[in-house]
């Protein structure tokens, strides 16, 4: 006989590949449904699509952090985890504006793994004993890129990334019996190496529709190219007295491209629509040129509003706040026993001016993942995203 619980701050799902998949990081992007491909953002920076940089009125420092909140159930039982974390940091600036000329660097989370689960088995022979599975790590990545403007007003954005990481799985086992002693095997691997976003943003065309309502409409297209990652492996089994490095070595990890494609329009001048599509194939997914049987291709649609009232003198603080709201559904990157697990999602948010060019901006995101059929766990999170934007007009020549 045996007893399952479980204590863990993301998804016990996330044992496999990278864990669970970070589209963006800001506050902002999150309320809109992750949408935001085709946007081009005066007074934020994002990190969907490098090319929506050209139009960075101001420089630019931007933070973000986060709570993330979980159900999990089975067939027998429902537990409660929390978590706060800080989901990082971005500056931008602008370099040329006949040009479109912009640079951006930050620091962001690209995946994270927090998970424990433990049985307590009921065994005659050996004596009663609990076995723990733990896992934690993730993916971060450095960026430093730009924005430019090609002949018939495209934009473009490219980044260097670098990426750097730490992911560790324990398991162990710890016997009621005393003259049994405790084991516990550590696997660590540390990636690291090197990729790129190139992002691409057309012109204005929404002059193509002859509408008066319509201000602004674009296409947008990003792809996130990640190279074989080296990755230093280790494998070391602990007892009671001694600790043994059964293996180290090195090896490659291969983590698949992701592509955005998306589209933006603009009503009236202060409504704004995005439509998103998000696709990355994690069956190519390899560690030590080996695919993962639980990993499946991700396909995710993103409807994204935001009401982001124009800027005019004598305006009170109610009439400057921006709403946000979303929705979304995913086909996950997990698959198991031939269920390819569904996620559906609702989101919202506002931003509060704090004078005209600083905001500070609250996002929320409601998921529900996954199923209690067949052995499985329905997933319930809740995610309140705090950022803060920051602008100031630097590197101005003043006349003497």
């Amino acid at each position: 006989m045996s007893g399952i619980s479980f204590a863990q701050k993301t998804s016990t799902y996330t044992r496999y590949g990278v864990g669970d998949i970070y589209y963006s990081y800001s506050a902002r992007t999150l309320s809109m449904g992750h949408t935001g491909t085709a946007m081009i953002n005066s007074d934020y920076v994002e990190i969907l699509n490098p090319a929506s940089w050209s139009s960075l009125s101001r420089v630019r420092l931007e933070m973000s952090f986060a709570y993330d909140e979980l159900k999990l159930s089975n067939a027998n039982d429902t537990k409660y985890y929390g978590d706060g974390l800080f989901k990082g940091v971005t500056f931008g600036f602008p370099i040329s504006e006949v040009n479109k000329i912009s640079l951006a660097f930050g620091v962001v989370p690209y995946s994270r793994i927090n998970y424990e689960v433990t049985e307590n088995v009921i065994d005659t022979l050996a004596g009663n004993y609990n076995s723990t599975y733990l896992g934690k790590g993730g993916l971060s990545k450095i960026f430093i890129g730009s924005s430019f403007q090609l002949p018939g007003e495209f934009l473009i954005g490219a980044t260097l990334e670098y990426y750097f990481g730490n992911i560790k799985y324990t398991s162990k086992l710890a016997f009621e019996n005393t003259t049994y002693f405790p084991s516990e095997y550590e696997l660590n691997f540390a990636p690291k190496g090197f990729g790129t976003t190139i992002g691409l943003i057309t012109p204005d065309l929404s002059g193509l529709l002859k509408s008066d309502a319509i201000s602004n409409l674009r296409l947008g297209l990003s792809t996130n190219i990640v190279g074989k990652l080296n990755t230093d492996s280790s494998f070391v089994s602990r007892s009671s007295s001694i600790v043994d490095s059964i293996s180290t070595g090195e090896t490659k990890m291969e983590v698949p491209m992701r592509l955005n494609a998306g589209l933006h329009i603009t009503f009236v001048n202060v409504y704004n629509l995005a439509l998103d599509y998000f696709y990355q194939p994690w069956t190519e997914f390899k560690l030590s040129k080996i695919n993962q049987s639980n990993l499946s291709d991700v396909h995710r649609i993103s409807l994204g509003f935001e009401y982001r009232p124009q800027r005019v003198p004598g305006v009170t603080f109610w009439e400057q706040i921006m709403f946000r709201a979303g929705l979304s559904y995913e086909m996950s990157q997990y698959n198991f026993n031939g269920n390819e697990l569904k996620q559906y999602s609702v989101f919202g948010g506002f931003a509060l001016p704090l004078s005209p060019e600083n905001t500070v901006d609250l996002g929320f995101e409601y998921s529900v993942r996954g199923t209690k059929e067949d052995n499985l766990l329905e997933e319930n999170f809740l995610r309140i995203n705090f950022g803060i934007s920051f602008g100031d007009i630097w590197f101005i020549r003043y006349d003497k």
